[in-house]
């Protein structure tokens, strides 16, 4: 099973590098509450990844399907090609 823990140390890198740790003195847990507005946006992308990959660990419908929901990358039907040859035939 795919683990988050490089998005988990990006995160925690992003955080300790940030103003909010390194200037204003305060820990890696207040500086993730959302309402601190002393997080660089870098930071919160990255905590948004963490976010989003552990949701995927516990999805069980996108494990199986993928992020995209098993669609395919053709937006034709597949019997598509037969009606025009047919048309063409007329």
């Amino acid at each position: 099973m795919p683990s988050c823990e490089r998005f988990k140390i990006a995160v925690l890198d992003c955080l300790r590098a940030s103003d909010c740790v390194a200037k204003n003195g305060k820990s890696v847990n207040e500086c993730l509450n959302l309402k601190n507005k002393d997080v660089d946006q870098e930071c919160r992308l990255a905590q948004r990844a963490f976010f989003e990959c552990q949701l995927a660990m516990l999805n069980p419908r996108r494990r199986m399907r993928g992020p995209y929901g098993g669609v395919s990358g053709s937006t034709q039907p597949e019997n598509s090609s037969d009606q025009t040859s047919a048309s063409k035939s007329e």
